[in-house]
């Protein structure tokens, strides 16, 4: 019977995802346990594409937007109610073990594992070779067997996995596993007080003891010697299973709970983006900050819980706390200088404003009130993530092209969060502090007492007990690498930044004029008029340039006022003088460097790129968008859903009939040069490639093609509209005004494809 189930599911596997998944729920619900057990492995390693790392089922692949369809199997099927959990809690009625090899696991992860200093959630389930004495694998549950899985799928290099990995980087791009890790947390780390995750009843659990665990022979020497890490091994105790009936075990309903907490924190926050590793997609940074809002929020309610999960929700903070300054460091070090890098800024911003993600909350008063003063000891135990991540920013503010809005609004989101009402003054005390060796023993004592009420609740996971968190000591804090904010040189480079937006803001208010005039010049006039309906992607990206760089300025404007304001940099405003072209001479020479590498485009990096306002302003006439004009951002004169379908629509027609296309766009009679009207001409798109940390030049030649994109603009469609109107009015049929605009356009075109030809070939 076991072997036609091996044989059956073999079969369901390969069936197409939307009979895949109704298949597996019924075998879910029918089969028997023990079959359930034999096939679960194998499931596991079809979802997530084991082994070998491959996309599986699709999850980090599969967009709600893109395939709709899909989208929805998928995402109902893993649910925390779904199918798939119905399988879980199914297997969870036997106490069954899955065993996960410690090579499986993130680099870091396996150190921690390793090293023997790891927390008490990992007693109970590793398994050690008694001969080496050293870690070999995790003996998981059904339920933590799914989610170790799940969380080192999310670690894994997109692009290797799927080569067109690109289009997900979109700041818009929502896969099935960004919102499937959104609502674990969300669900089994609740930011509600006194919620109950449901089901309730549902397999084993271990009691609130640790296993014994025999000394291990750490792979490295640690290099501090913690006796809360020794302790965690001393005291041998019997493992037992009983029943979640047993309400007397603070861990009946909360050890899901704990799973999630750890393993997510540990596989994702552990990781570290050296130069030896590649950078992670946008995707998983921004996971990463909807993890460390949810602990956020999941820590902050701890005071208004009575429940078991109090003592949890206390362990949350400093287990996050402990990981994410190097984890935030790695990342700003090595991201390349392009507006992708606001997914870096926004994260490491979500993490220092825990104030922001507190029940009931009401962000438009939260950002008016001053930082409560119960947040205080948690900028005090994080300074460094506030001050010396603003540090390594600042240089690259200074490297980068301030007169776009995307640039230009990373600074401005720094500096509205250091311009809170008392946020300077508290770091100001807490650097005045660290610099007279004295750190409020108030901050500290709380922190320890925080992180150790979770052992008095009955838990045995606590990170104190293996010393996996510790608050910063005066030893630590007091390094001499620490630059301080507030105070020394770093002002002199303050200065720079603050006199480097000045200069800016002059610019862009001159950009901003020439580029207005232009668009009236364009537009003035019956031959303005004719060119404005049929050069819709140069309208429409010329129209989002003009929206845009309005808003510069006055961002600019902020941005110095904030200077001043928070750091208490003197810098006068700059005047159409000598002084002004002096600073702005200066700002020039800093481009150099850009220049004399412009030849080797494609292997910039951070350390070398450098764009400044006087390159943008001196090549403005040359710059225009290199890729294809059929993916340019939908604009605010476009109707959304209309631009979706007629691209589709237009790759289809694309994919039917490449060779008459091309074959009609070749043709020297009067029907091609209508053809070369009508079409986008064959061009090379020039895309940068950032998945390795490197800004590479990537070119893709594109033949001659169809593209609907025009008939979604607003503009089209009042044409339509209003001579279906007259028409109507005048002729009593509407469809007469359709078929007169249509014909007075194809007499534009034919009167241009008269007088006027589309070279064969074009090469952006």
């Amino acid at each position: 019977m076991i072997e036609n189930m091996s044989i059956r599911i073999l079969d369901i596997l390969n069936l197409p995802l939307m009979h895949r998944c109704p298949e597996l729920g019924l075998i879910i619900d029918r089969a028997s346990l023990k079959e359930l057990q034999e096939i679960f492995p194998v499931l596991i390693n079809s979802i997530f594409g084991l082994p070998g790392g491959s996309v599986g089922w699709g999850l980090r692949t599969t967009q709600q937007t893109v395939n709709h369809q899909e989208f929805e199997i998928l995402y109902n099927f893993f649910i925390p109610l779904g199918p798939m959990f119905r399988l879980l809690y199914r297997l969870l009625s036997d106490p069954i073990k899955f065993d996960v090899p410690i090579g499986f696991l993130p680099p870091k992860m396996q150190q921690m594992l390793e090293s023997g200093r790891y927390p008490g959630f990992y007693s109970d389930i590793i398994t050690i070779d008694p001969f080496r004495r050293q870690i070999v694998s995790l003996a998981l549950n059904a339920f933590d067997f799914f989610f170790i899985h799940f969380v080192t799928h999310g670690t894994l290099p997109l692009h290797k996995m799927y080569p067109t990995a690109a289009q997900l980087n979109s700041e818009k791009a929502r896969t099935v596993y960004f919102y499937l890790a959104a609502d674990y947390l969300c669900t089994f780390l609740p930011s509600k007080p006194d919620t109950i995750i449901q089901p309730q009843n549902i397999g084993t659990i271990k009691l609130p003891t640790v296993a014994p665990v025999p000394n291990i022979q750490p792979i490295k020497r640690p290099k501090y010697l913690l006796l809360s890490a020794i302790s965690n091994h001393t005291a041998p105790q019997q493992q037992t299973c009983v029943s979640p009936r047993h309400h007397d075990s603070p861990r009946a309903n909360i050890w899901r709970s704990e799973t999630v907490l750890y393993l997510f924190v540990d596989a994702w926050l552990r990781s570290d983006f050296d130069e030896h590793r590649d950078l992670p997609s946008n995707e998983f940074v921004r996971l990463v900050r909807v993890l460390v809002k949810q602990l956020h929020a999941f820590g902050n309610s701890a005071d208004q819980d009575n429940t078991a999960l109090q003592g949890l929700r206390q362990t949350a903070a400093p287990l996050m706390n402990s990981k994410m300054y190097l984890f935030i460091k790695s990342l700003i070090s090595r991201w390349p200088l392009d507006s992708s890098f606001a997914d870096v800024l926004e994260l490491w911003l979500s993490f220092i404003q825990p104030w922001r993600y507190v029940h009931n909350r009401d962000l438009n008063v939260i950002a008016e009130m001053p930082v409560p003063a119960r947040f205080e000891p948690f900028i005090a135990e994080n300074l460094v993530v506030f001050t010396q991540i603003f540090v390594k920013l600042v240089p690259r503010f200074e490297r980068i092209d301030l007169s776009t809005y995307k640039n230009v609004f990373m600074l401005f989101r720094v500096l509205k969060v250091f311009g809170q009402s008392n946020l300077a003054d508290i770091l100001r005390r807490c650097e005045s502090s660290v610099g007279t060796n004295v750190i409020n023993a108030n901050y500290i004592e709380a922190a320890v007492l925080q992180s150790n009420s979770f052992n008095k609740s009955g838990g045995d996971r606590s990170p104190n007990r293996s010393g996996e968190w510790r608050p910063y000591s005066r030893n630590e804090t007091l390094d001499e690498s620490y630059v301080p904010l507030f105070t020394g040189d770093f002002i002199y480079k303050l200065e720079e930044l603050t006199r480097k937006i000045l200069v800016v803001k002059h610019i862009a208010r001159s950009n901003l004029k020439e580029v207005e005039e232009e668009y009236e010049k364009k537009h003035r006039g019956i031959l303005g008029f004719l060119r404005s309906i049929f050069s819709f992607e140069e309208d429409t990206a010329l129209t989002q340039i003009i929206t845009d760089r309005r808003k510069i300025p006055e961002i600019l404007d902020f941005c110095g006022q904030s200077m001043r304001g928070v750091f208490e940099v003197n810098v006068p405003e700059p005047s159409m003088t000598e002084e002004f072209m002096d600073e702005f001479d200066s700002v020039r020479r800093s481009s150099e460097g850009f220049n004399q590498s412009d030849k080797n485009m494609s292997e910039f990096s951070d350390h070398n790129f450098s764009i400044t306002p006087s390159f943008m302003k001196n090549n403005s006439k040359t710059l225009k968008y290199g890729g294809d004009p059929a993916l340019l951002p939908i604009g605010d004169a476009e109707v959304t859903f209309l631009v979706r379908f007629l691209h589709q629509l237009s790759c289809k027609l694309n994919l039917m009939f490449p060779h008459e296309i091309n074959k009609n766009w070749h043709r020297n009679d009067l029907l091609g040069r209508i053809t070369r009207q009508l079409l986008l001409p064959p061009m090379v798109s020039q895309t940068f490639d950032k998945s390795t940390g490197l800004c590479i030049l990537k070119r893709e030649d594109l033949p001659p093609r169809i593209c609907l994109r025009p008939l979604a603009s607003f503009k089209t469609l009042t044409f339509v509209t209003i001579s279906q109107l007259l028409s109507y009015l005048l002729w009593g049929a509407p469809s007469y005004g359709l078929f007169l605009l249509m014909f007075f356009a194809f007499m534009v075109v034919f009167v241009r494809a008269l007088f006027t030809d589309v070279p064969l070939t074009h090469e952006t």
